[in-house]
């Protein structure tokens, strides 16, 4: 058994914390450190740091920020993973899970790889979504999959637990979420999706109400708010946080 949970996501450039909005602009937000303190402290079921920054690399100075905040927090980390390595790193400065995004379709064989050292519990697949429409109603697909067919089925294929599918227009605009992209997701395994991107208390309830997700993921608004965590998790309501069985 396992609960519907919140998640906080710090987006992190050039080695510094920002607001993003649809990741093409964006403002510095503060600390890293102060950041993790307080969804530490307000009590965020999972912290996921993303390094937008596309490098190839594993940024070091970020990894300094996260080790210097020592949170009790479960920590995903994701941004220029690419060898096991890697994850050696990020596992000795205390991240519990990863975020693999270019990998999942450029180079399924390295993904196998980390998941042979961190297991496939600790794998989470990116996928930002993005739509197009010819003639008929808008059509999504991860980013990286589109010179692809069959995206669906070669993500299955892949040793990942979770999904962190992200409303990448919407992102960093609350309120914005396409409802449409539900749908489009339908039918994977039950408790395997996390939301990101545009989620507002409606929409969130919305994914939440699925029997595919997880957990519904914040950015922005976490830096925008005191205390944002308890009062989505207050205003949600224990009926939309419940138990779900997972197989």
């Amino acid at each position: 058994m396992a609960f519907k949970r919140i998640l906080g996501v710090l987006a992190v450039r050039d080695g510094r914390l920002v607001k993003s909005y649809g990741y093409n602009r964006w403002r510095p937000a503060g600390g890293l450190v102060t950041a993790l303190h307080n969804l530490d402290r307000w009590g965020t079921d999972e912290i996921v740091v993303l390094d937008i920054s596309r490098r190839a690399t594993v940024d070091p100075e970020v990894l300094a920020q996260i080790k210097s905040a020592r949170v009790s927090t479960p920590l995903a980390y994701g941004g220029g993973i690419r060898r096991p390595d890697d994850l050696s790193r990020l596992m000795d400065i205390g991240c519990d899970r990863f975020v693999v995004e270019s990998l999942l379709f450029d180079a399924p064989d390295t993904v196998h790889r980390l998941a042979d050292l961190a297991g496939r519990q600790a794998l989470i697949a990116s996928l930002p979504m993005v739509s197009t429409t010819v003639g008929g109603p808008a059509i999504w697909r991860p980013s990286g999959a589109l010179p692809f067919a069959g995206w669906r089925e070669r993500l299955r294929m892949l040793p990942v637990s979770e999904y962190l599918v992200i409303a990448t227009e919407a992102e960093g605009a609350e309120g914005n979420f396409p409802k449409a992209l539900l749908d489009t997701l339908a039918g994977f395994p039950e408790g395997s999706l996390l939301w990101f991107g545009g989620l507002d208390l409606g929409s969130a309830r919305a994914c939440l109400a699925r029997p595919e997700t997880i957990g519904v993921a914040w950015g922005n608004l976490l830096h925008e708010r005191e205390l944002a965590v308890p009062l989505l998790r207050r205003r949600l309501g224990r009926a939309h946080l419940r138990p779900v069985r997972l197989a």
